[in-house]
C-alpha cells in the first residue's frame, strides 16, 4: 500500500471517528493537520514545514492536486 492510500484511509477513518464520537467531522481534520504539522516540525524542522505549507496552499487554486510533490 502507497504512503498516499494509507493517508487516504486516515482521514476516512478520522471523519468516521468523529460521526462515531459525536464530533465536528472539521475539527478533528484540524487536528489531525496540526498534529501532523507538529510532527513534521520535529522532523524536518520550521522551514521546510512553512515551505510546505506555503506549496499546498498555494495548490489549491489548481484543478488537479499534485499531492504527491515531494514523493
Amino acid at each position: 500500500m502507497s504512503k498516499w492510500s494509507v493517508a487516504k484511509e486516515t482521514v476516512e477513518s478520522v471523519g468516521q471517528l468523529a460521526a462515531e464520537n459525536a464530533a465536528d467531522e472539521v475539527g478533528m481534520l484540524e487536528a489531525l493537520i496540526s498534529t501532523a504539522l507538529v510532527s513534521l516540525n520535529a522532523h524536518k524542522g520550521k522551514d521546510y514545514v512553512q515551505s510546505f505549507v506555503d506549496y499546498e496552499v498555494a495548490s489549491l487554486n489548481q484543478s488537479h492536486h499534485d499531492v504527491q510533490r515531494l514523493t
